[in-house]
């Protein structure tokens, strides 16, 4: 059985377990989804467009794309759906029909390669620091700062394109740009970006947990860890498309052995969760590119 077969099997087993979580935790779901706040679902969706939109941005300059605003978005926000396809490789396939010759396919991938970076910075940081502060506030401020020092470093084209360029050559599939391309981030932009990216990932937690549950700001904060914790663990395992089933199984896991009476609210939790960001995916991948390319028509009838 091959690698696809592998995530076809697991996508199958992942849709069951899904099923069968809803009816364990359908009451608490019910009652989730009727008295879920429409201000704070408001508030969820600008904090993850933010963090969208930051990621794009910084997407877009890393890989060198000029002035190829529309292209971009397409590739970024489609990508983000395509993930959810069987054998995790249909985002970059997706993207690489969008490529042209000002814009090869190594550049599109030193592109994702360095918001994937990022990605994991700022969850792997704010999951640590929130798990952190209860016991010593100095030392997760620390993490926090550990973390943007990173961030900073690999937004550098001397210090991350020379990691990916080197990497590269192992490759047997694909060969990236020996040029690597121009960057113009400057070390406040760099700061901010990091910056933007976790809070962007911390309010979206907070603002998803408290559209559709009774909890408390310190619960609120320690259950956006373990959401933390369990993206992570989704992303590791690189044959569940978009750590489907994984993050949810993780997520459960956490919880469960923290208090194993609240199984139900940890469910909730995790299908909420995981309906939110596809939803989000979905309308993000249709109404970023249709706004370029409305500004883009707009731009360009002005000139």
């Amino acid at each position: 059985m091959n690698k696809r077969h592998y995530s076809s099997a697991l996508i199958v087993i992942a849709l069951v377990a899904a099923v069968m979580l809803i009816y364990s935790a359908r009451d608490g779901l019910t009652e989730a989804i009727s008295t879920a706040s429409l201000h704070f679902l408001g508030l969820l969706y600008a904090a993850t467009l933010t963090q969208n939109l930051t990621l794009w941005l910084v997407f877009h300059v890393s890989a060198g794309a000029g002035d190829a605003y529309l292209q971009t978005s397409k590739m970024h926000f489609g990508g983000q759906v395509a993930k959810y396809l069987p054998g995790k490789v249909w985002g970059l396939v997706y993207q690489a029909t969008l490529k042209s010759d000002t814009m090869p396919f190594g550049n599109i991938v030193q592109g994702n390669i360095v918001i994937h970076a990022l990605s994991v910075l700022s969850v792997v940081t704010a999951s640590l620091a929130l798990i952190i502060y209860s016991f010593s506030m100095s030392i997760a401020v620390i993490v926090l700062l550990v973390g943007g020092g990173l961030s900073v470093y690999l937004m550098s084209s001397d210090h991350l394109y020379r990691i990916i360029q080197r990497f590269s050559r192992l490759s047997t599939r694909f060969e990236l740009t020996m040029a690597v391309p121009a960057t113009d981030f400057s070390v406040g932009t760099r700061a901010g970006t990091y910056l933007i990216l976790l809070l962007s990932y911390v309010l979206s937690n907070v603002f998803l947990l408290y559209a559709f549950f009774d909890l408390d700001l310190h619960e609120v904060l320690q259950l956006t860890a373990y959401l933390g914790i369990a993206w992570l663990a989704g992303v590791m395992v690189a044959i569940s498309p978009s750590g489907l089933g994984v993050r949810e199984a993780v997520f459960i896991a956490i919880g469960y052995a923290g208090d194993a009476s609240s199984f139900e609210l940890f469910a909730s939790i995790a299908i909420v969760a995981r309906a939110i960001q596809v939803l989000q995916d979905l309308v993000s991948a249709f109404l970023v590119p249709t706004i370029v390319g409305l500004a883009y028509k707009k731009n360009e009838a002005g000139a």
